[in-house]
Order: C-alpha cells, then sequence, then structure tokens
C-alpha cells in the first residue's frame, strides 16, 4: 500500500493540464515504439539514460518476494499478472521469451512473429496455464545483462510501465519530462516516412492505410496489397519491427516492392522524396458536385488551421470527413476542428473527473466554416479525439456517421511528477471524455448511423488490454431539441445505399449518404423556396 501511494502521489500537481488527453489507444508498449526522427533530437533511449532508472527501481516494483514467485500465488491476483506482464513485455525488447513449461527466459527468434502480433490480453492469456512460475528476481537479473548500456534505463521504463497497464490501468505510464516537453508533445510524421501502414490477414501481410500524396500513394501501392519482399528481402513472415527497420532505414532512397495483387505477382518501385506528409489532406471525389474527401489522420498543433485553410480554398457543397485509424492528439484542436462545423461556443465535450472535482465542459473554439452536409467515417481504430469529434457531430446531427464502432479510449491522462524519480512524469489516469449528450465513449465507442461489414482485424480497447479503464457507470439522455443545429435539421439519408462491391467501400457508402442529403437539402430549399414566391 505504501508503495502504490507513494506512486501516486504528485508533487506539484497537474502541470500540463489535458495535454495528453488525446493519445488515444497507445498502450504502454506503444509509447516505447515511437521514435521521432525528428532532425536535432536524441534517441528516445538517451532522454531515459538522463533519467537514472534502473534495476533498483523496477525491484521496487516486481520481485519473487512482491509478486509470489516460484510459491501457489493464484494467478488471477492483479499484482501477480502485473508481474508476469512486465517479464513478459521486457522480455521482447531484449529478444527473449518466457518460457510457459520452465518459467525462464529464453531466445524468442523462432517466435518473434507470433509475440509481436499478440496484443497484451492475449500475451497475458498464452502464459495463463504455464507450467512453471516464473523465477521474478533471475529474470530481471537475465534481462538487464541483456541491454546495452545506453538501454538499461529504457528497459528500467518499459518493464514499469507494462506493469502499470495491468496494476492500474492500460494508460497510466511514465515517459521521461525532458522527453515529454521536447519531444512526443510535437511529434509529427516524420520526413522518413513513406507512407504505408500495414497488418497481417489470415498469416499474410497486408497494407493497410496508404497516406494520400505520399510516396507510397504515387508509387502505386494500394490498400490490400499483399507484401511479398522489399529490396529483394521475403518479408512475408517478417515481425512487424522487422519490415518497419527496413523501411525506416535512412540511407535507402529506393524501395522495390514485390506485391500480390488479384492473385498477381506485381513489381513496384518507390522513390523516397523525404517529405513531410501532413496529416491533413483533401481529394474532390464528384467532378461537378464538389464533395470533397478530407482526411484527418492525426490531431496535431496546427491540424485545425491546416484544415480550416483547406475548407475555404475548396469550397465543398458536401464533406466526407475521413477519421479512420486517427489515434487523436490535441483535443484543443477538436474544439477547435468541431467549431468549423457546428459554430462557435457550442458543447465539444465534457471531462468527467474520477475524484470530486467538478466536471468541466470545454466550448467549440472556431467560427462555422461549412454548412453542407456531410458524413464522417470511422473504424475500430478511431481513438479518443477522433470518436469524441464524431460522437459530437452526431450528438449535434450534424453528420451521419459511417463505418465501424470506434475503439472505445474515452479516458485522459494528466502528467504528475513521479516521486520515484524527478526527472521522470507519471502519466496518470484522471477521468473520461464525455460526449455533450454526455454519454461516454469509453470502453463501448462509438456506434455509427450507418453500420459496414466487420473488419477481420477489429480490435478495440476492451479486447487489448487486461485491464482496461471501465465504462461510465451512467448513460446520460441526447441533446435537448433546442440545442440542436437547426440548419441541418433535414432528415437524413441512411438507407439508399448503393452495392459496394469494389473499391474503398468506406468511401462509397460516405459519398452515397452526402450526396442523398445534398440531394434532398437542395429539393427542401428548392420548396421553401417556391413557398416563399
Amino acid at each position: 500500500m505504501k508503495l502504490l501511494k507513494s506512486l501516486l502521489a504528485s508533487a506539484m500537481g497537474f502541470i500540463l493540464g489535458m495535454v495528453l488527453a488525446g493519445v488515444g489507444g497507445l498502450s504502454a508498449e506503444t509509447l516505447f515504439s515511437l521514435n521521432s526522427k525528428a532532425e536535432n533530437t536524441k534517441k528516445l533511449e538517451n532522454y531515459w539514460a538522463e533519467t537514472g532508472i534502473g534495476f533498483a527501481d523496477v525491484e521496487a516494483f516486481v520481485s519473487n518476494e512482491k509478486c509470489g514467485g516460484q510459491k501457489n500465488t493464484i494467478y488471477d491476483s492483479t499484482y501477480y499478472k502485473a508481474c508476469v506482464s512486465a517479464i513478459v513485455q521486457g522480455a521482447r525488447s531484449v529478444d527473449l521469451k518466457l518460457s510457459p513449461v520452465t518459467g525462464k527466459l529464453e531466445p524468442a527468434a523462432a517466435d518473434s512473429q507470433l509475440l509481436d502480433e499478440m496484443s497484451e490480453a492475449q500475451l497475458l492469456e498464452h502464459y495463463r496455464y504455464h507450467q512453471t512460475k516464473p523465477d521474478f528476481d533471475e529474470s530481471l537479473k537475465v534481462m538487464f545483462s541483456q541491454a546495452s548500456a545506453a538501454k538499461v534505463s529504457m528497459l528500467a521504463g518499459q518493464l514499469i510501465n507494462s506493469f502499470l497497464s495491468i496494476y492500474l490501468d492500460a494508460h497510466t505510464y511514465i515517459l521521461p519530462s525532458n522527453y515529454y516537453n521536447q519531444v512526443s508533445n510535437k511529434i509529427e510524421r516524420s520526413k522518413y516516412f513513406v507512407g504505408v501502414s500495414y497488418e497481417r490477414k489470415n498469416g499474410a501481410l497486408v497494407i493497410q492505410r496508404v497516406a494520400k500524396n505520399s510516396d507510397a500513394d504515387i508509387s502505386g501501392l494500394k490498400v490490400g496489397d499483399q507484401l511479398l519482399k522489399i529490396n529483394g528481402k521475403d518479408v512475408s513472415s517478417f515481425a512487424y519491427s522487422a519490415v518497419s527497420k527496413i523501411l525506416k532505414n535512412e540511407k535507402t532512397k529506393t524501395f522495390e516492392f514485390e506485391i500480390l495483387r488479384n492473385a498477381q505477382v506485381q513489381s513496384i518501385s518507390l522513390n523516397r522524396t523525404y517529405r513531410l506528409i501532413s496529416h491533413v489532406q483533401y481529394n474532390n471525389l464528384k467532378d461537378g458536385k464538389k464533395v470533397g474527401l478530407l482526411t484527418l489522420s492525426k490531431f496535431t498543433k496546427g491540424a485545425c488551421a491546416e484544415l480550416a485553410t483547406v475548407l475555404k480554398a475548396n469550397e465543398p457543397e458536401a464533406l466526407v470527413l475521413d477519421l479512420r485509424d486517427n489515434p487523436g492528439g490535441h483535443l484543443n484542436e477538436m474544439a477547435c476542428i468541431a467549431g468549423l462545423f457546428l459554430g462557435k461556443d457550442k458543447k465539444a465535450y465534457y471531462a468527467e473527473y474520477l475524484d470530486s472535482r467538478l466536471n468541466e465542459v470545454v466550448l467549440t473554439s472556431d467560427e462555422m466554416l461549412f454548412k453542407g452536409p456531410m458524413t464522417v467515417l470511422v473504424n475500430s481504430r478511431s481513438a479518443s479525439a477522433s470518436e469524441t469529434l464524431a460522437g459530437a457531430l452526431k450528438d449535434y446531427n450534424r453528420a451521419i456517421i459511417v463505418g465501424r464502432r470506434t475503439f472505445g479510449k474515452g479516458s485522459f491522462q494528466e502528467p504528475e511528477v513521479w516521486l520515484q524519480n524527478p526527472e521522470i512524469s507519471l502519466f496518470k489516469t484522471q477521468g473520461r471524455y464525455l460526449l455533450p449528450s454526455r454519454n461516454s465513449t469509453q470502453g463501448v465507442g462509438l456506434k455509427p448511423n450507418v453500420e459496414l461489414a466487420r473488419e477481420a482485424d477489429e480490435m478495440r480497447e476492451e479486447d487489448l488490454y487486461v485491464n482496461p479503464i471501465s465504462r461510465a457507470n451512467k448513460i446520460f439522455p441526447s441533446l435537448r431539441s433546442s440545442e440542436l443545429v437547426k440548419e441541418f435539421d433535414y432528415a437524413p439519408c441512411v438507407k439508399s445505399l448503393k452495392p459496394r462491391n469494389a473499391g474503398d467501400s468506406y468511401i462509397s457508402a460516405g459519398v452515397d449518404v452526402v450526396e442523398c442529403s445534398l440531394n434532398r437539402k437542395n429539393t427542401l430549399a428548392l420548396s421553401q423556396s417556391k413557398n416563399l414566391n
């Protein structure tokens, strides 16, 4: 209990408010995969090294005495599972794995791909029926002996974060304060990013998204392409980290992809141009009708201003806003962007604190720029600020939401100085976001108005983590009719969707809905004009 109180105590109160509130869907493990690559910045391991954290700091949480190793500990003990999580996930960073049979660490090469694709919940379930309980003391010694001097502190941080993810919740973690202040709070896309992300489906490595106007997009790579080889290397069975290492090689200017598309093997050359790709992308979808596709891949600083510039320059009549795979970001940007579609001083979201503090309501901060019909595309990887924005637009009857139920990350974290080391910040879960209707997305996500077919790789908050943050206890009614945005009170089109057999089914559905709404709006306007005459 003393350890927990020490962990959660705050030395100087809340430093930066809710700046990190929008980091959606990030586990402790994901935080350690961030590598900014931005010029003139140090590597993450260097920031950890400056904190001096090490073996003794991890021992304060994980040891045979504290975890019950080599004893008849009940597996379902939260503390015990947190200790196992620390060993299992920490071992991966030094190319080891915990054997369920012997309870000892061993080389992980043969299982690297399998372990790479497991979520936290899957990893722990994998060890639920282990025959021999781990020797936690020995495991820590082995891991630290395998880590290079430069990475000892980063390993310690990863072990502690993997512990906290189970013992407290999936989004509470520690991070070097200097790294947060100088790098992670400013992370943008790297100029080395070629514009492609990938996933494994039925054992095959498949392109999941292609960033618009990126090198990958220009080269002709498409969503659904199966990756076979990159620069002559067979990557079909590579772990994600191994593929990432190839694509992040700063010195490689040309990538030769061998892909499988429509049952045919093709070769595609990608020339890296070292350009920074904006998180805001715009394309016209329909000639003459001015239906725009506006893609926002992250709520970065300045996203609202950039999005406003795009809307002013293109003046679409109808809009499809694509928030698929958007993990969130800065909530002040979300409140600003919501204003572009709702108007100023509308409810953007509530902050419901877990302690006794009064709840807060955050209002939209920008004037309305777009008044036409719109649809919003979401999927199971739309998280935090993206599902909050989509939820606000749905609450106000401003947009039709198309796609799949969102991720369900409706919590926020605030930084405190960690008492065990003043160079480290503890990002502790403080509460939940609520939509303008005061409904919560935490653990349930946002249900779209128009649901599309289930994707094979859907994973949400409740699927990924052993100890997800609990759902809100109360379900509140919708907004009062007096609060709705009356300019958009015409009946939406949600039942006239055309069959979608090819291409991007989300965009096709979004266009169907928004075109129908546009026609209905124009018909209504014409009818009102005749009545006035």
